[in-house]
């Protein structure tokens, strides 16, 4: 009984033997769950279920996505947009420039706006007009803007459901390497 114990790698009564079918389909299970993970969070993004989870969601208006070639119902990849604050500084800014213009037979020419505008990744086109709105999520402080978009979602699913069925896999492998066993 004691060359048996030392055989098998077992260190003591009651504790299994992890064999390579129990590794692998651990491994399937933790690949499946990162995966599943990433792709949950990208469609949570790009529905726009991201406030509720703590990310900050923002509507833009006076979009200007500079795409010719957009057909309808396809996305564009990078369009710029003003948030309401910056609607209101923008106007500031412009009205500024307007009272100096005014002036410029006295202090001369004045500079120009600054106009402060957001860039936005994936917004979904008509194929002829920019929208008028769009909400996006930044996903990091600082960070860039996805607009909540069906491409967003359908990039996000490729991992949801790639990681469901790795992870699923998985807790398959290492239910059968323990029958197997037992």
């Amino acid at each position: 009984m004691a060359a048996t114990r030392a055989g098998n790698g077992n260190s003591g009564p009651g504790r299994a033997r992890w064999d390579r079918g129990r590794l692998k389909g651990a491994w399937l299970v933790l690949v499946g769950t990162a995966l599943l993970a990433a792709g949950l969070f990208t469609v949570v993004t790009g529905t726009g279920l991201s406030g509720p989870a703590g990310l900050r969601v923002e509507t833009f208006g006076r979009i200007d996505c500079r795409d010719t070639r957009a057909e309808k119902g396809q996305t564009v990849r990078h369009c710029f947009g003003e948030s309401p604050a910056q609607q209101r500084a923008n106007e500031a800014e412009r009205e500024r420039v307007a009272r100096e213009a005014l002036r410029a037979h006295v202090d001369g020419v004045p500079a120009p706006a600054e106009i402060g505008r957001t860039r936005i990744l994936f917004a979904d086109h008509d194929g002829r007009n920019d929208p008028g709105t769009l909400t996006a999520t930044q996903v990091f402080d600082g960070g860039r803007w996805f607009a909540h978009s069906s491409t967003v979602v359908g990039y996000g699913m490729i991992p949801l459901l790639l990681g469901a069925g790795t992870a699923a896999w998985g807790g398959y492998r290492v239910r059968e390497a323990g029958v197997r066993r037992g």
